[in-house]
């Protein structure tokens, strides 16, 4: 189950950074792909319960000595996605780097699954 969420998370971050735009809204309602991109009251919240985790922290201070900053909580990206019977919340936190690289930290219903973006 672990290493499905990592998977899971790590394909969603990559093709929110992959896909130009936001393509569920472009599509509308239309759109058959499940995930469901939160704002409002909701993305504040899951924002704001991830930017509480203590794996958070852990990251924020390891890409810290990296060079790297958050970017802050207003360019978080959050989404919820069905997969087998479940509802995953994931969560995109962008930190970006003195010389412009930029990495996500994904975080998926509350556990840290990896990063996307330049590998050191």
């Amino acid at each position: 189950m672990k290493k499905m969420v990592k998977v899971l998370g790590s394909m969603l971050v990559l093709l929110m950074l992959a896909i130009p735009g936001n393509s569920a809204f472009a599509h509308g309602d239309d759109c058959k792909c499940g995930v469901t991109y939160l704002q409002g009251a909701e993305r504040n919240k899951a924002v704001a319960n991830t930017l509480k985790l203590a794996e958070f922290s852990k990251v924020k201070k390891d890409l810290g000595k990296e060079g790297y900053k958050f970017a802050g909580a207003n360019q978080v990206m959050v989404v919820t996605m069905p997969f087998d019977g479940e509802i995953f919340t994931i969560v995109a936190v962008p930190f970006v780097h003195k010389n412009g690289d930029a990495k996500y930290a994904g975080f998926t219903n509350g556990k840290f699954s990896g990063f996307q973006g330049p590998m050191e």
